[in-house]
């Protein structure tokens, strides 16, 4: 296992002389990088990142040498996923396409993340346009591993401790999944909750930006700093939450050792007081198994890349060449009525939380742990592409392992209400967690 303990907390939190600070912080993170992005493999290769970083370490001492308080990412690395466009760094997007062609400028959350004072440790490593393609990344727990998929790398470079904080995007599961299999905390807020500029896009109706942390205070502190508008709760009620389970095809998307883990957490829960209703739900089994989001998402990737697809094909990896043709011949209308369905359901579940007084529906982050880099899989969408289709916020939480490699335990909440999901999460932590960096 290539793994450390990275806390976002403590080192927001650290003492010391700015000079100091910064020295410590970035003097952990090129010790660590050194030593496990050898194996992990999860940055995007940058040939003057010492360089690079002693720029922006002393940009920060330039700007706050005089301040009496510090911004409150002062110093600490974040990763950022290779298709969130940075200064100084191309976008490549796990592509081969020219990168003149796709870098832009840095968009509102990138800018955030400077305004707030921390350092970009550097670009990780992403399937080609999020999409599919082969990745170089491993898992941490066990480099013989995947770590998911197209957020692969900033999920590795948290667990393994390279860096506290990480930005990644999903479309079906590119947060929740490599979370899970890393066994880290992976936050995906409602669709729309934070701002996509700046951001190469797979589907503009599914894409959204999430944030990997070590653990569930991290994560707090970070949706906080980083997601529009935030306003913490700082406790619900004196009730526990009501979880709802999803009946139906849903729950048998799941491997009999994942399955058997869950009901084993929810016992657990129910013993402690919990209510644990299971749920008919407001979509046809059919929708989850067949391939309707993968043609929604393919029409509008064909239509991101119409421009540069009639002068690069050749340059596209295969998967996305043909999926970009797929997406082709989806009609506008048709994905018109996946988008009028998208809000449907978004209304559906609200609806159907009030009427069974559901809290927080919960299930397996995955249907199962990370397969070996061999098998060609790098997750599974059944259990986090639904939510996604409807936009609702999600987190998966490190819960679990089987032979040794992690499982997440997936909690969802009601759309745009970003701040009670990680209220309730607080809630089910301590009965639920397990300290991946020492696991």
């Amino acid at each position: 296992m290539l793994l450390n303990r990275s806390s976002l907390i403590e080192m927001m939190n650290g003492t010391g002389e700015p000079e100091v600070r910064l020295e410590r912080s970035l003097d952990l993170y090129m010790e660590r990088f050194g030593q496990l992005e050898p194996q992990i493999r999860a940055f995007v290769p940058e040939a003057d990142a010492e360089l690079r970083l002693g720029r922006e370490k002393a940009l920060l001492l330039h700007t706050y040498s005089e301040a009496d308080s510090k911004p409150a990412l002062f110093g600490v690395p974040v990763a950022v996923k290779d298709l969130l466009h940075v200064e100084g760094l191309p976008t490549r997007a796990g592509s081969q396409l020219p990168a003149d062609l796709l870098t832009g400028p840095e968009g509102s959350l990138v800018l955030r993340l400077r305004f707030l004072g921390a350092l970009i440790a550097g670009k990780t490593v992403t399937e080609e346009f999020a999409y599919n393609g082969p990745i170089a990344t491993r898992n941490p727990h066990n480099t013989a591993h995947t770590p998911g998929g197209s957020s692969a790398g900033s999920a590795a470079a948290v667990a393994a401790g390279i860096c506290p904080l990480a930005v990644g995007t999903q479309t079906l599961r590119s947060v929740i999944a490599p979370a899970s299999f890393c066994g880290v905390v992976g936050f995906k807020p409602s669709y729309g909750r934070v701002p996509l500029d700046g951001v190469l896009l797979l589907s503009p109706s599914f894409d959204t930006i999430g944030f990997f942390t070590q653990d569930l205070p991290g994560m707090e502190a970070a949706a906080a700093l980083l997601v529009p508008d935030w306003e913490a709760i700082p406790a619900i009620s004196a009730r526990k939450p009501v979880l709802g389970v999803p009946a139906g095809v849903y729950m048998e998307l799941m491997s009999p050792e994942v399955k058997a883990v869950f009901i084993a957490q929810i016992g657990i829960l129910e013993q402690l007081g919990y209510q644990v209703r299971h749920v008919d739900m407001p979509w046809k089994d059919e929708f989850i198994y067949g391939d309707a989001m993968i043609r929604f998402i393919e029409g509008e990737l064909a239509r991101e890349h119409e421009h540069w697809f009639a002068e690069h094909r050749e340059e596209y990896g295969l998967p996305v060449q043909e999926a970009i043709l797929r997406g082709r011949q989806i009609t506008d209308e048709e994905l018109e009525q996946y988008r009028g369905q998208q809000m449907i359901l978004r209304r559906d579940l609200k609806e159907l939380m009030v009427q069974e007084g559901i809290d927080l529906w919960v299930s397996p982050a995955q249907g199962g742990t990370a397969p070996k880099v061999e098998e060609n899989n790098t997750g599974w969408a059944g259990m986090a592409a639904i939510w996604g289709f409807a936009g609702s916020p999600s987190i998966s939480l490190p819960a679990a392992t089987i032979g040794s490699m992690p499982l997440g335990f997936q909690c969802i909440g009601t759309y745009g209400e970003d701040e009670t999901l990680l209220a309730w999460a607080r809630e089910l932590w301590p009965h639920i967690a397990y300290n991946s960096a020492e696991a």
